[in-house]
């Protein structure tokens, strides 16, 4: 699979839960989007988006955990996408 048709569907992925899961609206979200500073999330909402991030790549033989060392240091989407890809998620 071609890493960008893979990064495209990572993105949506992830915009899905932003939108249906958190509300946040879909026209603000782009890859170079901030958590704090463009979609308004606070820190109890990015929890919870990590949280459903982890659930939503998960698969049954590769368990998906965003350690918080790791979170604090992603802020927004393109940096949550690279995070995924660098551990090895499959979409």
């Amino acid at each position: 699979m071609k890493t960008r048709e893979k990064v495209a569907r990572i993105f949506e992925k992830i915009k899905k839960i932003l939108v249906d899961e958190l509300g946040v609206d879909s026209d603000a979200i782009e890859p170079s989007a901030s958590f704090i500073d463009d979609l308004n999330m606070d820190p109890d909402d990015l929890a919870e988006f990590f949280t459903r991030v982890e659930d939503s790549f998960s698969q049954p033989d590769n368990k998906v955990e965003i350690p918080e060392k790791d979170s604090d240091n992603i802020s927004t989407v393109q940096a949550l996408i690279d995070y995924l890809q660098d551990i090895g998620v499959e979409d």
